[in-house]
């Protein structure tokens, strides 16, 4: 009875003990294994929407970069001279013909360099369409006439849109266009530039991006019109609505179209605007799963039957389930701690772009100076004359200047000391000149509450200071408080000089300009400053001169041929030795007849010598090469009678500065002959002109002329002429084809004019020239 009641109770032990061990072994592995199960389905999921949410960015990034591409390869063919207004204009009324040619041919060339575009076509308003595929149509058969000029008045100068510009009303092409006003930043545009873009570079990124079976990826624009589909069948209008109403921001959403669901991921495109939708099907992702199911049954089949076993085994076997069940929990947590290390290495990469964002925008800090003294230095010298005062206040706005202020410019510059006098030798004048303009603008920078300021370096040892103050802006303030900012000015200016001449050693000389308010008076305030500062000859130097002193006053009547210095510097930097002497002999008449005073003709010249420097400066030669440490304006002091200073001019300055330009140029001047006359080679069929030759290798027609004889004893025409014959005499001597068809393979529309060429050079005519061939 006592074994029997043990047994009894044995098997209801037995029975509580498997009822316990199911309980607390069974449960939690089914919970843990559901559990393992959710959370490594779920997080597949989590990591494919991302995965796909890349992949959607590098589709984007893709489709961007080509796109940029081309709108900046188009961009930077629309700053080609023959889409200048004036060219546009000039071709379209004068010579339309050849205009319409030379832009086929830019055309065909740009298209042939981007594989993308399917056409190129120039719109004129109220004229034609010139189309890279469909060729020239006048205004009457142009279907969309009215869409084009509806574009022209948008205020925006180059855009991309969702649509294609059809010729005929029957035309169904569809795309996206690239589409630029005709000339760039013109207030009244004359046409416009339109770039179609082959449907294939979509299609192509959305198919490669596909991965699933049924997945749909599609591009829409911001009017919710399709760009291009992954797919054939038409996208859901319905999802639309609904992105917008729920304005998704975390790329993901799950919709159903057509019985099925769909996992939706998106993405908004920063350059184009467009949005990049990917659909997805559920069970499709859900198949991805299903490895891991299979694996979590397997894994809880086992643990069960081993946790059976064991409780029918014996009590002591009933903790090892618990035990291999923490072992598991133990490798989910190593799980864990991957995932954890992969959102760390997001962290880490997103901290470095973040970074490498802020090192850029510090490059930009530190550049914005250096390009503001750019732009100023050219402001000043008068690069910018011919802009209007809303084109000029544009770009002060772009480079961070003040267009309504009063401005005030002043030249510093100092003389030598003897030698073995001062705190620098000769040869420091660079260290001077670096050294003087962190003086000055660390002194701007001090004054601040008066006035703000840009420092440039005007590379002929002088440096020049534009002054401005935002307060005094308006026309009332501006008349009463005049004099007082004068006042400040020359004080400050006074203050620089002083400070640079006990730092220096050096006797420092300033040249102020007058006060003005407008900032298209700039050039001529600055060359005020010019004549003020080189008028320390006569009036003497170690002080902050006026513009409106005894000496300038006296001379105002006579005005710098500046026009002849420029044509001068323009002889220099081509290497033109007789044109540079010539500019220099009609220098030396213009100043000799236009005026009698010494000091004005020594100033001249003086001037002229700091523009030589300059131009040498720019090209690269190296003033000691010249001088050897000595300086140049003392030679100029020493010279009694022009015929001496001119001669000098020529044998020191003008013959050696030609001599290094010319070894500098001959290579290059080869290189440019040898590719035009492969230009020639390929091109002899096309009505090819000297002046279209010439803007397509960068030089003028006439510099083209000179060196087409220089190099090859022959006039580029004849050179022309030449090839076309040799060819049209191959075809007659190789070939049965037509005379009128030779005619126009090599070039010549006309066949009466390609007889005549021909007879000319070769003595008989085309056909004469077969049968005596035959």
């Amino acid at each position: 009875m006592k074994i029997k009641r043990i047994f009894g109770r044995k098997t209801t032990l037995l029975q509580r003990m498997i009822m316990l061990t199911l309980a607390v072994g069974v449960l939690p592995t089914l919970i843990v294994g559901i559990s393992s199960y959710l959370f490594s389905a779920s997080t597949l999921q989590n990591e494919v929407n991302r995965a796909h949410v890349q992949l959607l960015e590098n589709t984007s990034t893709t489709i961007d970069r080509d796109l940029q591409n081309i709108q900046d390869s188009t961009l930077q063919l629309l700053f080609h001279p023959l889409f200048g207004n004036e060219a546009l204009q000039r071709g379209i009324k004068d010579n339309e013909y050849e205009f319409n040619m030379q832009v086929a041919q830019f055309f065909s060339t740009f298209q042939n360099n981007h594989k993308l575009i399917l056409d190129i076509s120039m719109y004129v308003k109220d004229n034609y369409l010139l189309s890279s595929s469909f060729g020239l149509f006048k205004i009457a058969p142009i279907y969309d006439r009215n869409r084009l000029n509806e574009v022209m008045t948008s205020p925006k100068e180059f855009q991309w849109k969702n649509t294609v510009f059809h010729i005929r009303a029957n035309d169904a092409a569809k795309g996206v266009t690239f589409i630029c006003r005709l000339p760039l930043q013109a207030l009244s545009p004359v046409g416009l530039m339109l770039i179609r873009i082959d449907e294939k570079l979509f299609q192509d990124a959305l198919q490669r991006s596909v991965v699933y079976p049924g997945q749909t990826i599609a591009i829409v624009d911001k009017d919710g019109k399709t760009v291009a589909s992954s797919s054939a069948s038409a996208f859901p209008s319905q999802l639309l609505e609904l992105l917008q109403q729920k304005n998704v921001s975390e790329h993901k959403l799950n919709y159903n179209w057509n019985d099925r669901d769909y996992l939706v991921t998106t993405l908004t495109s920063s350059y184009t605007g467009w949005k990049y939708i990917d659909l997805i099907p559920v069970e499709e992702l859900n198949a991805k799963s299903a490895g891991i199911g299979v694996i979590t049954v397997a894994v809880l089949a086992v643990v069960l039957l081993i946790a059976l076993v064991f409780t029918f085994l014996g009590t002591q076997w009933v903790y090892r389930p618990l035990a291999n069940l923490m072992t598991h929990m133990k490798r989910d947590s190593a799980g864990n701690e991957l995932d954890e290390d992969e959102i760390g290495y997001v962290k880490q990469t997103w901290l470095a772009l973040k970074d490498e964002k802020r090192q850029l925008q510090d490059q930009l800090s530190h550049q914005l100076p250096i390009i503001q003294e750019s732009f100023v230095m050219q402001m000043l010298q008068g690069n910018y004359l011919y802009y209007t005062p809303s084109e000029l206040g544009s770009l002060f706005e772009r480079y961070g200047l003040p267009q309504q202020a009063q401005f005030a410019i002043f030249i510093l510059t100092y003389d030598p000391s003897t030698p073995g006098k001062g705190k620098f030798s000769d040869q420091d004048r660079d260290l001077i000149i670096f050294a003087m303009k962190n003086i000055i603008t660390d002194l701007v920078h001090a004054n601040e509450r008066v006035f703000h300021g840009i420092t440039i370096n005007l590379l002929n040892d002088q440096i020049a200071v534009l002054l401005w103050n935002h307060a005094l802006v308006d026309e009332e303030s501006i008349n009463a408080r005049t004099s007082e900012w004068k006042a400040l000015v020359k004080a400050f200016v006074e203050d620089v000089r002083g400070v640079l001449t006990d730092y220096l050693r050096l006797p420092v000389t300033a040249g102020l300009g007058a006060i003005t308010s407008e900032i298209r008076d700039l050039p001529q305030v600055y060359h005020q400053a010019v004549s003020a500062l080189y008028s320390r000859l006569v009036v003497g130097g170690e002080q902050v001169i006026d513009p409106e002193n005894d000496f300038l006053k006296a001379s105002e009547s006579f005005r710098y041929p500046i026009e002849l210095e420029q044509h001068y510097e323009e002889s220099l930097k081509q290497g033109d030795l007789e044109e540079s002497e010539r500019m220099l002999d009609e220098f030396s008449k213009y100043v000799v007849s236009a005026t009698n005073m010494t000091k004005v003709i020594q100033m001249s010249y003086t001037q002229l010598l700091g523009t030589t420097i300059r131009t040498m400066y720019l090209l690269g030669i190296d003033l000691d090469t010249l001088y050897k440490g000595e300086e140049p304006y003392e030679y100029l002091r020493k010279f009694q009678n022009m015929d001496d200073l001119n001669h000098w001019f020529l044998q020191k300055l003008i013959t050696p500065i030609v001599t290094i330009v010319h070894n500098k140029t001959f290579v290059k001047h080869e290189h440019i002959i040898d590719k035009v006359i492969a230009f020639i080679q390929e091109n002899y069929h096309l009505d090819i002109s000297q002046d279209q030759c010439a803007r397509s290798f960068g030089i003028s027609r006439t510099h083209l002329s000179k060196l087409f004889k220089k190099f090859k004893q022959i006039s580029f025409s004849d050179y022309v002429t030449q090839v076309r014959i040799e060819r049209a005499k191959q075809l007659l001597r190789e070939s049965n084809i037509p005379v009128s068809d030779i005619s126009e393979e090599v070039g010549y529309l006309h066949t009466q004019n390609f007889i005549r060429v021909f007879k000319k050079n070769v003595g008989i005519t085309p056909g004469q020239y077969r049968e005596e061939g035959e």
